[in-house]
């Protein structure tokens, strides 16, 4: 079984309400899979980073790279348009991180837990990524980093049906389907996990292949 987790965004509470219900049907041989955006909003970013590392010693665990992960990714660099990452949910992070360490600065652990991350995950049957798919690129080894990361409207209100489920984050559900909650559209073979909890809604996860859905208390 794979385990499917949305978009955590600095909520370490929920994120550990979540990972009881999932861990109560766990088992040995299942893959635990994190679709990105760890940080920012919420005040818990740093905690939440060590709560996944210490979960990676004890689950198998895919961990993929999201949007404000790339965000942090520049600002650190120095890239352009790294500064928009304060502006996103990244004074939050800057906050948790000198709380905790003291300082704005990435202990090795975080670094290379960042450093680390994957872009997408293919199984048999489905891909998990952050944001979606270019529907014009039926490679996904072509796929751009930027699509895989950034991607929206383009992607979910594309007519096209994939020949793999996709399973993503990024986009809150209540943004594209008129209501809260893990979005299944079978038409097109889509999943929808951000349930949105930037705007106080539950955190989302989703068994596969039997499509279990979780929700944090």
């Amino acid at each position: 079984m794979y385990y499917l987790i949305g978009d955590i965004h600095g909520n370490l509470e929920e994120l550990m309400s979540l990972m009881r219900k999932v861990k109560l049907d766990y088992q040995e041989g299942d893959t635990v899979i994190f679709l990105g955006d760890y940080i920012d909003r919420g005040n818990y970013s740093f905690e939440v980073v060590e709560y996944l590392i210490a979960l990676a010693k004890k689950l198998n665990v895919v961990f993929l790279k999201g949007n404000h992960e790339d965000m942090l990714e520049k600002y650190l660099k120095g890239d352009e348009g790294g500064e928009a990452w304060l502006y996103n949910g990244g004074e939050a992070t800057i906050r948790s991180y000198v709380k905790n360490y003291g300082s704005f600065k990435l202990p090795p652990s975080h670094a290379g837990f960042f450093r680390d991350l994957g872009m997408y995950y293919e199984g048999d049957d489905f891909i998990a990524v952050h944001a979606g798919l270019n529907p014009e690129e039926e490679d996904i080894y072509r796929q751009r980093e930027r699509d895989l990361l950034w991607i929206r409207e383009k992607f979910f209100r594309s007519g096209k049906k994939w020949d793999k489920t996709v399973i993503f984050g990024h986009t809150p559900t209540s943004l594209f389907s008129r209501k809260e909650g893990i979005m299944i559209d079978e038409e097109r073979n889509i999943i929808a996990l951000d349930n949105g909890i930037i705007f106080g809604n539950p955190l989302a996860g989703l068994r596969w292949p039997d499509k279990k859905i979780y929700y944090s208390d």
